[in-house]
């Protein structure tokens, strides 16, 4: 029988790995529609050299059975013996080729046949119909049950040889009228055609195990490859959960500072309001004064007045953090927005000798608030520009790149990177890790509001001592 219709009655004796359903949309890892073939070769060929070899060095060992039953035909049978073994030579180096693989199928008629034809020979020769060499058929036989997973097909064809063979170097010799031979005669027959049928009804059953072990094997690798599918749909569950968890504690941190902001921006204006007014009215009465009395006064009156303007530019930003207004999203064309945004700072990164590479390419439209954007923009590569001090080769790459959602915009710097221990601190209002005077913590808190505004998300990749880069994610327009 061949392999291919091996295959047709395996898929009806069980399910075939690639007839079980893809359960819940998992992708799984299914055999090919050959592999019980493929399977049955390899363990064909890798017997076929251990049976090569058995025929090699036991076929000649036995010749001591020849000096023991027949010692007149020892060495007739010696080099009936050495042919043998000498024919399973070529047949063990062709199993390193193409044609072993080619003709796998026939190894284990050939293999088993090889020692059956000499011992039948050997029965002939010996003119003894009643030959006990007859269970060295038996040995051939039931030898090769054992080594080899024989087909139907296959074990039907050998035994069927093998008693041929059996009955041509048999019955020549046979005396009809001597009961005795023929007595000896039916009972070694009997006990070969005994062990054919066991062994036919042997491998069968083996056949239909070898047949149950495979599908379970497919089973359990089905059920594996699921289970590892859907333990990779909920590690991603938890981190997506996990992510959505850290978003909105954030978003309520940053509600709750931002209803107490908006609270001192409200009380703060209004003393500021009469600062301003007595400050300027201050200026204008301190020109009355001496001439060495007014350059003094004019000096703390404009110390003062710096001061009042510091304090009105931390409420303004107070005021954009607990109101960020949402002026409505629209289509924004992002090379535009980098370059008004770089055009702010082109002559501080020139100053500090930073390489700026803007990466992004013209005509890639996202839907944001312009405004917005250039202010996270501006936002970012002032961060980066501080976290450059002292670095060597500092460069800052502006990059945008199309998703299967939407346009990541990306801002990556190769300073000193954030500390673990900041990570979760780093969208706090009032956190800041600069000296006093030089920010009051509110540029990133401020940033992620925006972001949630237009309706994207900000995600952070830093590894301290080497980089750090801010990708924003944003939707693509619905109709460009």
């Amino acid at each position: 029988m061949s392999f291919t219709a091996l295959a047709e009655i395996s898929s009806h004796l069980i399910p075939s790995c690639t007839d079980h359903p893809v359960r819940s949309g998992l992708q799984k890892i299914v055999p090919p529609p050959n592999r019980f073939e493929q399977e049955q070769m390899e363990l064909n060929l890798r017997n076929a050299r251990m049976g090569a070899w058995f025929v090699m060095v036991l076929v000649p060992l036995c010749s001591i059975l020849d000096w023991m039953a027949y010692p007149a035909d020892f060495w007739q049978f010696f080099v009936l013996r050495l042919a043998c073994a000498a024919s399973c030579v070529p047949l063990l180096l062709a199993l390193n080729g193409s044609l072993g693989r080619k003709y796998c199928r026939a190894y284990p008629i050939i293999l088993p046949l090889l020692p059956a034809l000499m011992i039948c020979f050997m029965i002939y020769l010996s003119g003894d119909p009643g030959s006990g060499y007859y269970a060295g058929l038996i040995l051939c036989i039931v030898s090769t049950a054992f080594v080899f997973h024989w087909t139907f097909r296959e074990i039907g064809i050998t035994l069927s040889l093998v008693v041929l063979a059996y009955f041509a170097a048999t019955l020549p010799n046979l005396d009809l009228h001597d009961t005795h031979a023929l007595g000896i005669f039916v009972n070694n027959t009997s006990f070969i055609l005994l062990n054919c049928v066991v062994l036919y009804f042997g491998s069968r059953q083996h056949h239909a195990i070898r047949l149950r072990e495979f599908e379970s094997r497919c089973k359990v690798e089905d059920q594996r490859a699921e289970l590892a599918a859907r333990n990779e749909e909920l590690t991603a569950t938890l981190k997506l959960l996990r992510e959505t968890e850290a978003q909105l504690d954030q978003s309520e941190k940053l509600a709750s500072i931002g209803r107490l902001s908006a609270g001192i921006v409200h009380e703060i204006n209004n003393p500021l309001n009469y600062v301003k007014s007595a400050i300027y009215l201050l200026k204008k009465k301190g020109r009355a004064l001496p001439p060495e009395v007014a350059e003094t006064f004019t000096t703390i009156a404009e110390d003062i007045g710096e001061g009042i303007d510091r304090v009105a530019a931390i409420v303004s930003d107070l005021r954009t953090f607990a109101h960020p207004e949402n002026r409505g999203s629209r289509p924004v064309e992002l090379q535009e927005i980098a370059r008004k945004s770089l055009r702010l700072l082109a002559k501080e990164i020139g100053d500090r000798g930073v390489v700026l590479v803007d990466e992004i390419p013209a005509g890639l439209i996202a839907q944001g608030d312009e405004n917005y954007l250039i202010q996270i923009l501006l936002n970012l590569v002032q961060n980066s520009l501080d976290a450059l001090a002292d670095r060597p080769s500092p460069t800052i790459l502006l990059k945008a790149v199309e998703t299967a959602d939407g346009v990541d915009l990306i801002v990556r710097d190769n300073g000193m990177g954030i500390p673990k221990e900041n990570l979760s601190k780093i969208f706090d209002p009032f956190f800041t890790t600069k000296q006093v005077g030089q920010g009051m913590g509110l540029g990133l808190s401020i940033c992620f509001r925006m972001i949630q505004q237009m309706e994207g998300e900000m995600k952070i990749d830093t590894i301290a001592g080497s980089h750090t880069q801010f990708t924003l994610s944003l939707k693509k327009p619905a109709h460009i």
